[in-house]
């Protein structure tokens, strides 16, 4: 088969190629598209002609550690191309174990996923659908596909980053997609060789070559095509990473200011008792304004999510906490005297990459403690493999910003740990202020500002978009 190799410039995160066996992508991969911010529908002209009987729902199924999260920006950039904003769903398990990885491995979840498919299938009277596999998912998939009658089910496979293999799995009409120029599945690949292995299921290369590869055309834009007025937002607050419900918490919305995080009205925008499945939602919002979302854990200290504004409908959103008792929880040092973050996003922070390096910088304020400068906490010794990282100070050295990586986090899968000293004060006296410089680029700085609560009574998250778009 030829070979078509496409460069193009992505906004904020340079210059990707896309190398793709079988399908040739062109023109559309740099995120072009129309001024109007409004959203036309999927028959207006600035929508990809896509044919109906190709619009099949599309079910993700995520790797370890990982969740519906992984696809949250694919999903918004389906609907920005006229893709019904309902049809992107996410089968979900759980990774908190070995057996369970092993059982994931080994087809242990193919009766799972094949409820699930059959229950999309009912919701959305079709016959088929699309499957979009990431890393251990690609073993769910791939087990799932060996079985004639299931195969059937599905129209066409995306495996990413995952199993590698002469043929397709079962009789399927699969597509490779990888970060590794020298891997393959079947005879039709794609690869982002400038990408990591999380990022290659979150990034607009990855996007444009799984559209065109389900869809048969070319998406007319790789960015998120922003809604005018207010979003709906929704979604599950879990356990990580088992991904099951937060049962009996209750979650609040919270506008907020955006440079104190003060919360602007006495009452939330709306509450949510969390049941046994996680749900949450849908909640409207202004996608201009910014928001806190407070978890209560009856007994426990409360988790407060900060995260980067949403500018269209999402029903993908996932709050992660951890249950009492939990290694994260038991390795996380806690004073009445210092905040503990845990920032996360769905795309590798770079270290290592010279240039191309993310910068995260870190400062706090308080008028108790005394002021702490910004301190850049991405150094060589994070590696390009790791999107959550947790911050705390340790118990060897209190008080002082040694910025030396924690005990137990670098051990586990896609986390790190970093010594970081952020005064903190009850009610809070000031602001803990993160600023996200991605892959260098500083025309589009990231900012979230948390107040500086005690990590004896609050745990506090900061969700970053794994898109970089003006």
């Amino acid at each position: 088969m030829d070979m078509a190799l496409i460069r193009a410039r992505v906004p904020a995160l340079g210059v990707f190629s896309l190398l793709l066996s079988g399908i040739l992508l062109s023109g559309c991969l740099g995120g072009s598209g129309s001024d109007d911010v409004s959203w036309p529908g999927r028959d207006s002209p600035d929508m990809p002609d896509i044919d109906e009987d190709r619009i099949l729902p599309v079910v993700f199924v995520h790797g370890t550690a990982g969740s519906a999260s992984q696809y949250q920006t694919q999903a918004m950039r389906f609907a920005s191309n006229g893709y019904p904003e309902d049809h992107v769903v996410a089968f979900e398990y759980s990774t908190a174990s070995l057996i369970e990885i092993n059982r994931a491995l080994t087809g242990g979840l193919s009766g799972d996923l094949d409820d699930f498919i059959d229950d999309v299938l009912g919701e959305f009277n079709v016959d088929q659908v699309y499957l979009a596999c990431h890393s251990l998912g690609t073993a769910v998939c791939g087990y799932y596909l060996t079985d004639p009658d299931r195969e059937e089910k599905v129209a066409a496979y995306v495996a990413i980053d995952g199993a590698e293999g002469d043929n397709c799995p079962g009789d399927s009409n699969c597509m490779g997609l990888f970060v590794d120029e020298d891997n393959r599945l079947g005879a039709v690949n794609a690869y982002v060789p400038d990408e990591t292995h999380v990022q290659a299921a979150t990034s607009e290369a990855s996007f444009a070559a799984q559209f065109e590869f389900f869809t048969g055309v070319e998406p007319k834009r790789t960015e998120i095509l922003p809604q005018r007025g207010e979003v709906e937002i929704a979604g599950r607050a879990v356990y990580f990473p088992a991904n099951s419900g937060a049962d009996g918490t209750t979650l609040r919305v919270w506008e907020i200011d955006p440079d104190t995080a003060e919360r602007l009205e006495s009452s939330p925008v709306d509450s949510f008792n969390i049941g046994a499945n996680g749900n949450w939602g849908p909640v409207t919002l202004d996608p201009t304004a910014h928001y806190e979302f407070q978890l209560l854990r009856p007994g426990r200290t409360e988790h407060h999510f900060y995260r980067q504004p949403l500018i269209r409908d999402s029903a993908l959103v996932r709050l992660n906490t951890s249950p009492a008792g939990s290694a994260i929880e038991t390795n996380t040092n806690s004073s009445d005297d210092h905040a503990a973050l845990v920032i996360t996003r769905d795309m590798e922070w770079w270290g290592d990459r010279g240039d191309d390096n993310d910068v995260l910088e870190i400062s706090t304020t308080s008028p108790l403690w005394g002021d702490q400068p910004p301190r850049n906490i991405i150094t060589s010794a994070i590696g390009d493999r790791n999107i959550g990282i947790h911050v705390h100070d340790d118990e060897a050295t209190p008080r002082i910003s040694t910025g030396n990586p924690l005990p137990y986090f670098p051990d586990q899968a896609f986390q790190w740990g970093v010594d970081v000293f952020m005064p903190a004060s009850s009610p809070a006296d000031g602001v803990i202020s993160v600023v996200s410089t991605p892959r260098g680029d500083t025309d589009n700085r990231q900012v979230l500002n948390v107040p500086n609560l005690p990590s004896s009574e609050h745990r506090i998250s900061l969700i970053f978009n794994d898109y970089i778009q003006d």
